[in-house]
């Protein structure tokens, strides 16, 4: 019986970290902010690329840097390199580039990402 107390209690507290992170503003280099970075880029960037190849693609992300913290509208600005590997019509693909973005959260608790020029 003390154990399932525990328990509990252990999953109240993480319930109330998570909340806490939700009105929070993202980082620049969150694992939910790259996916969506990748999830974009596949969809704009590589959409010439049939299905399979898209799946093929590896993306990987560094040197991030934010540009600037807008605590009033809760969304950060940042800069980040991107580089994508992978297999395109059976030949070797490398692309590298550095993007410029916003990321924030939803009122959901989801990330919105915008890639901007």
């Amino acid at each position: 019986m003390k154990y399932l107390n525990v328990k509990f209690i252990f999953v109240g507290i993480l319930t109330i970290l998570l909340g806490a992170c939700k009105g929070d503003i993202p980082k620049c280099g969150d694992k939910d902010v790259q996916n969506v970075l990748s999830d974009i880029l596949l969809e704009h960037t590589f959409s010439s690329f049939s299905e399979v190849d898209r799946k093929k693609l590896k993306f990987t992300y560094g040197g991030f840097m934010s540009d600037l913290t807008d605590k009033e509208s809760k969304t950060q600005y940042c800069k980040a390199q991107v580089k994508v590997s992978g297999v395109v019509n059976s030949r070797p693909y490398k692309w590298d580039n550095w993007i410029n973005y916003s990321a924030r959260y939803t009122d959901d608790g989801m990330v919105y990402v915008e890639i901007t020029r």
